[in-house]
């Protein structure tokens, strides 16, 4: 039913969880509730929350045996697991470390508490965790002979107290299933485990998976991904507690680690010799479990996570499809990545293990302020709510939701009126889909004036940058110029604007990236601006840090030296894209610094904004921010100059300019300068630089178009993308295309349309349709499905009774800004 012709599809994510951890809940009044969708998804084992699995299994189970339509799916934690939940075959080298620090006295084997002296306390922590109540797991191992973590002699303790000054840890012995173990001075080290949540705060800290390809192997042969691949065989298996269930949704599961992960006690982030083994560890465990558990068996994963999505899972064409916490994504519900969601769901939709099967988990979270680690729905109109269900039905996903509508009478769980058609209480009430979605901006002119479709020479001719584009026979094939580049990057600039809306339309393929498996897709950003050069991409192309009296080096975290990728930083009524940065301040200190190369038009300024933290006016002697200038358009680089400097300490934007007359005309390497200042104070020393940009000189910020970039998946099979801008405010833009990894991608069609990204889709019994954008938007019904009726939902009390009043919907509609409506088909 879930997988049939009929839409909206939808059923109930992990509010059905809950109601059987109590006792006095009764299987009768919890059926009642949760069978009025078409399924349930919720945890049945104690991996990440407690108590899940007491009752959760008998009570799914029974209602898959009661409802053979209705799909049943296990919520499980893809990336960690509580250490206390059945890890007794896992083994040391199958969790992932931060770095290990070197014990310095002998330790005994002793029961209890002991207090262990290491090299460096600086990385324990207590008051830690997503509630900052938690403490540090550590393992102790003793060393082999080449300097690695010694498996065999491992011993697994709780942190209880640190003290920094003394390199002291006080810890708990023998925890987890260990022993106490004797360690020698010089030859023994400590690590702590990398570790997220607690999720709920009776809960504990998760230890993540090593799931890399090189994973340490225990005596058995076994790695991580085997011993899990064992675990999930036995629970859905034939006799297993979940032997009834369709599958399951593997939450939080990245395509990327964070800690050390071959046992030599250096964090090299499951990335050996360039190449990305974590990632490709994941494909491998998801493709062990496939074959385990067969076709029809439903495997799911997270598909947003990180800055577009781009530290999800790839296991495309190997895993169903994926959940998308919230849509766009989980804090935009203002809807600036309507594209990036709309990408991720119909590229998966493409390229999931047939039949595809993914579901947008409907849900915004916000901050509680001054409670760590507590979220809350933000406060939004219905309408959002219509879009991110509109978003659902062009791209075939299924809709479940944590974020939901007053509970139904009785005391129900609440049931949104688009998934079941108001008053009317019908399911699949809008039946099956007539075509694919329609995209209107697709009608308006082109602004390439159609050389791009299809993609030739004329089109060839526009692409900037250092690479080469050549016409093929199937559009236009794009290499990096340089031998020794690690992605295509490529610009089409001086595109007309014709009003505040833009609608870019790509279809491309690209190969596979050289060392990784082809379900490994590459990410792809599109990014906009206009009336400048953006210097603010996701994250800076080169960074370091310089320590005093030393040369410059890379970033060590260590030292607690640190540039962040780019993320939106609000000082006083200004929010603005920014990297944040702090320079070393544990046992040296120095700066940091991060680079970005860039070709300098004739009469420009270089601008941005320079700001500090909400402490460091009280704390901090202020950071010293300097920009140098280094000369690319030679046969080498010339020599940094120093062409800004100033400091700061204040809490708010400071907007800075300087002139880039002198470099007119030139390619440049533009190095941006964080320093601690001449008395080494580095008290609250974090700073951000913003908004970092070549302009025209002297032009008003009203000319410009801000910097935006929007991501979609590239693999070796054609696949169109859709890149909707909004806030157009130039009369031209500029188009830069960034691809991960240097194999070649062919373009074979691309045009750009001044026009709201307004879509519709025609059903059986209805429609929807939906305005992304920021002003009123007419649909012509009579144009869009000719001959037809229709009329509006009636709303059931407690919901949109302004909007879904039940009424006749007939000839133009006015749709307002950001905003969708079902409509119900009535000839």
């Amino acid at each position: 039913m879930i997988r049939g012709e009929d839409y909206p599809r939808a059923f109930f994510f992990r509010g059905a969880e809950g109601p059987p951890s109590n006792p006095k809940t009764t299987y009768e009044a919890w059926e009642s509730d949760f069978s009025r969708l078409m399924g349930i998804m919720g945890k049945c084992l104690d991996e990440e929350v407690i108590g899940r699995e007491a009752r959760n299994p008998e009570f799914f189970s029974r209602f898959k045996r009661q409802h053979p339509e209705q799909v049943v799916l296990l919520h499980f934690n893809g990336n960690s697991r509580d250490p206390r939940h059945f890890t007794e075959k896992y083994f040391p080298g199958h969790w992932t470390y931060r770095r290990a620090t070197k014990i310095l006295d002998d330790v005994p084997p002793q029961q209890g508490e002991s207090t262990i002296r290491v090299e460096s306390a600086s990385d324990f922590l207590v008051g830690a965790g997503r509630y900052r109540t938690s403490n540090d797991d550590i393992a102790l191992f003793a060393m082999t002979s080449e300097g690695k973590h010694d498996w065999a002699h491992c011993e697994q303790v709780q942190l209880v107290a640190v003290d920094k000054k003394a390199s002291t840890i006080r810890v708990k012995r023998g925890c987890y299933g260990t022993r106490p173990l004797a360690f020698k001075a010089g030859a023994s080290r400590a690590a702590a485990h990398a570790v997220e949540g607690p999720w709920g705060k009776f809960n504990n800290l998760l230890w993540y998976y090593n799931f890399s390809s090189h994973c340490p192997k225990d005596p058995e042969g076994k790695t991580c991904a085997d011993r899990l691949v064992d675990d999930l065989a036995a629970w859905f298996g034939k006799g297993g507690k979940l032997a009834e269930f369709d599958g399951l949704e593997f939450d939080v599961m990245f395509n990327e680690t964070h800690g050390d992960t071959d046992g030599d006690g250096e964090p090299d982030n499951g990335v050996i010799a360039g190449i990305n083994n974590y990632g490709i560890g994941v494909i491998g465990f998801a493709r062990q479990l496939r074959n385990r558990m067969g076709e029809d068996f439903i495997i799911q994963g997270d598909g947003a996570l990180g800055p577009g999505g781009r530290r999800s899972q790839r296991a495309f064409g190997i895993l169903t499809g994926i959940e998308s916490e919230g849509f766009p994504n989980l804090n935009d519900w203002d809807f600036q990545d309507w594209s990036g969601g709309l990408n991720r769901h119909a590229f998966w939709h493409a390229n999931g293990r047939a039949p595809a099967f993914s579901y947008v988990n409907h849900k915004w979270n916000e901050p509680v302020p001054g409670k760590p680690g507590e979220q809350e729905n933000p406060e939004v109109p219905f309408s959002r709510h219509r879009l991110s269900f509109a978003g659902a039905q062009f791209t075939d996903a299924a809709i479940c939701y944590s974020f939901a509508p007053p509970r139904d009478p009785g005391g129900k769980f609440g049931i949104w009126d688009e998934l079941r058609c108001g008053t009317d209480n019908k399911l699949g009430w809008l039946g099956k889909p007539e075509g694919p979605a329609v995209r209107l901006a697709a009608k308006a002119p082109d602004l390439l004036g159609g050389i791009g479709n299809p993609a030739g020479e004329e089109l060839a001719k526009r692409i900037a940058g250092r690479v080469v584009a050549r016409p093929t026979n199937g559009g236009i094939t794009v290499t990096p110029a340089a031998p020794d580049a690690t992605a295509v990057e490529f610009s089409l600039r001086g595109i007309p604007a014709n009003g505040t809306d833009l609608v870019v339309l790509l279809t491309m393929r690209g190969d596979p990236m050289k060392g990784y498996p082809r379900e490994m897709a590459r990410f792809v950003e599109c990014e906009m601006s206009g009336g400048m050069v953006s210097l603010m991409g996701r994250a800076p192309e080169l960074t370091g840090m310089a320590l005093r009296g030393k040369s410059e080096e890379p970033l060590d975290a260590d030292t607690g030296a640190r540039v962040t990728g780019q993320t939106q930083v609000t000082m006083g009524e200004k929010t603005l894209p920014a990297y944040g940065i702090h320079p070393p301040f544990q046992s040296a200190k120095g700066y940091v610094f991060w680079c970005r190369d860039a070709d300098v038009p004739h009469d420009s300024e270089l601008r941005f904004s320079l700001g500090m933290s909400e402490k460091a006016p009280d704390r901090s002697d202020g950071v010293w921010f300097k920009v140098l200038a280094a000369d690319l358009s030679g046969d080498k680089p010339g020599p940094f100059v120093p062409i800004f400097e100033t400091t700061t300490k204040a809490h708010a934007w400071i907007p800075c300019a300087v002139p880039l007359q002198n470099f007119a005309g030139k390619r440049m390497r533009f190095k941006f300068v964080a320093d601690c200042g001449p008395k080494d104070n580095t008290v609250t020393d974090q700073g951000f630089w913003a908004d970092v940009k070549i302009m025209r000189a002297g032009a008003p910020e009203s000319e410009i178009t801000p910097s935006r970039a929007l991501m979609t998946w590239l693999n070796d099979r054609p696949f169109t993308s859709a890149f909707y801008f909004r806030n157009v405010r130039s009369r031209s833009v500029d188009l830069t295309l960034s691809f991960e990894g240097r194999e070649p991608i062919t373009i074979t069609a691309l045009s750009a349309h001044a026009h709201p990204d307004a879509m519709c889709r025609v059903f059986e019994r209805g429609i929807v349709i939906a305005n992304p954008s920021l002003d009123p938007y007419v649909f012509d019904l009579g144009a869009l499905s000719p001959g037809r009726n229709y009329r509006r939902i009636q709303a059931v009390p407690s919901q949109d009774t302004k909007t879904n009043d039940g009424q006749p919907a007939q000839g133009k509609i006015t749709l307002g800004e950001r905003d969708a409506l079902f409509l119900v088909r009535v000839q």
